[in-house]
């Protein structure tokens, strides 16, 4: 059977269609006679168990999100189903883009059965705990395949991915303009060093963030027109699991994996870090809150959820528990919950290695709200009028909402406290710094886990933590607890550890590896 679809197709779309959907059901053990047209192909298709999801990247090339395979689906329902197809292949020619997916792409199997997202993190460095964790997830295990979501289109392709020290800019691992987005990434917080820089860089942050988006854009048409013979290559994520380790880099990703977990197209696990941005909305950027609630849905609808505490763990199965109430075929949804700490991720410290100065201190954490950075330097004031010489870093990123923060550290600094943020540092920079130091600081209003914790410990250091859950959990002897707003009591426990410095720290030996998360991970497969 043929349709007339509009003379505005591309050339060839017959035969790419025709070829994504053999591959799609010689993949699934079918393997259709020579004779069968495209459109029997694809009705054979979508015949098949998650029919219509496949059909529909049998069709364009690409994934469908939730709105588009939702569509696809009520226009089969009223108008029948070559009526849907003819539908959907004349709307998609009528975009240059999607029009050119439905006579280049072609679809590829991966090298490994299990697939892992790494798409934010491609496109920048390891600014964050998250991310640090996805290279510890990424690095190591020979049965995954890293991959990334190329733009916004619904095309994936595999792509490994490293870690890049801030000096390393000629990588021939990446393109140039990755390269560049990194530097971005890197350089303009710099400038937060001083009151004039502070406002440099929100002078700078609107055009820095134009030219990453635009470079982001190119790197996507590079990455869609590497091949020499135009095509464009789709991982088939049938027969697979999927981990997604970090939030998915856009809201359409987020659709996109809504409808492979609404229709149960292949189990996908989520690594879980807390729900922050569900009970402390206040803590996160407004232009971000959106976004995450998005990807809130996904934990709810995946079949396997791993997070990093047993507090976060509580929380999801009470979480998923309630949304479960509002629909019968929900409640049916089987869901494994899991949980285990995490590793440093710093090479643990050997006996001698660091001598310790008898006056620094750092504090772990981005400059955004939660962090309690005001709480810190309220002390800091205070040993200064006790008469401590105190030598303080802040080991984090810009982050966001922090101007009033930045004001109390160049006031700080104005008055002659020795207090600096140092911004994406290298592994090896931040290792040395937190070995070095008397005490590290973890005193957040909100968190997940706490990996500063596991860092300091690993690498014989002192730490101070919140009074919250989980980083009270950590009982530990070199694990002090301060209550939240309260700068008085956290100068007197940083005045007592001042006053008894350490020469050499004490190292406890890390009983979690980032081996034990890949059994975890990839060790044992979900099912649906």
């Amino acid at each position: 059977m043929l349709l007339e679809v509009g003379v505005q197709l591309p050339s060839g779309w017959q035969d790419s269609i025709a070829h994504r959907s053999r591959f799609i059901l010689n993949n699934s053990g079918t393997h259709p006679t020579e004779n069968q047209n495209w459109f029997d192909l694809v009705q054979e298709v979508s015949r098949k168990a998650d029919g219509y999801f496949y059909a529909w990247l049998a069709l364009t090339g690409c994934y469908p999100d939730k709105f588009e395979l939702k569509d696809f689906s009520t226009q089969v329902t009223i108008y029948g189903f070559p009526q849907a197809v003819k539908n959907v292949l004349t709307n998609r020619s009528k975009v240059t883009e999607t029009a050119k997916n439905l006579v280049s792409v072609e679809l590829e199997l991966p090298k490994n059965d299990h697939l892992v997202d790494v798409t934010h993190t491609y496109f920048a460095p390891y600014l964050t705990g998250i991310q640090r964790v996805v290279f510890g997830v990424a690095d190591g295990p020979t049965n995954i395949s890293t991959f990334i979501w190329v733009g916004d289109s619904g095309i994936v392709q595999e792509k490994d991915i490293r870690k890049v020290e801030v000096s390393d800019t000629t990588s021939s691992d990446l393109g140039w303009r990755t390269r560049l987005i990194h530097f971005l990434h890197t350089q303009v917080p710099k400038l937060d060093k001083s009151r004039t820089g502070t406002r440099l860089r929100i002078l700078a942050l609107p055009l820095a963030r134009t030219i990453k988006r635009s470079l982001v854009a190119q790197e996507v048409d590079k990455q869609l027109s590497n091949n020499p013979d135009k095509k464009r290559k789709n991982l088939l994520i049938q027969n697979t699991t999927i981990t997604i380790p970090e939030i998915p880099a856009s809201l359409r990703h987020i659709y996109i994996y809504e409808s492979i977990l609404e229709n149960n197209i292949v189990p996908v696990q989520v690594i879980l870090y807390d729900f922050i941005p569900f009970f402390h909305a206040w803590t996160v950027h407004h232009s971000n809150r959106g976004h995450l609630n998005s990807y809130i849905r996904l934990v709810l609808l995946a079949a396997r959820i791993v997070s990093i505490s047993s507090l976060v763990q509580e929380q999801a199965k009470l979480i998923t528990q309630a949304f479960r109430l509002e629909r019968a075929e929900w409640l049916s949804r089987p869901q494994t919950f899991d949980y285990l700490a995490l590793p440093s991720g710093l090479n643990p410290a050997n006996n001698g290695e660091f001598h310790k100065q008898d006056n620094l201190i750092v504090m772990a954490g981005s400059l955004e709200p939660r962090k309690n950075h005001l709480q810190f330097l309220s002390a800091l004031e205070l040993l200064a009028e006790d008469g401590y010489r105190v030598k303080a870093r802040i080991l984090g990123s810009a982050g966001w909402e922090n101007e009033h923060i930045l004001e109390k550290i160049h006031s700080l600094q104005a008055s002659g406290i020795d207090i600096e943020r140092l911004g994406n540092l290298t592994d090896s920079g931040m290792r040395k710094l937190i070995a070095e130091a008397q005490v590290l600081l973890q005193i957040s209003e909100a968190e997940g886990f706490g990996l500063p914790i596991a860092e300091a410990l690993a690498l014989g250091t002192k730490v101070i933590v919140s009074d919250i859950r989980p980083l009270n959990e950590w009982k530990h002897p070199r694990v002090s607890q301060v209550q939240i707003g309260d700068p008085i009591e956290l100068k007197e426990v940083l005045a007592k550890i001042l006053s008894s410095a350490e020469e050499q720290g004490v190292i406890t030996p890390e009983e979690i590896t980032w081996k034990d998360w890949h059994q975890l991970l990839f060790g044992k497969q979900p099912t649906l």
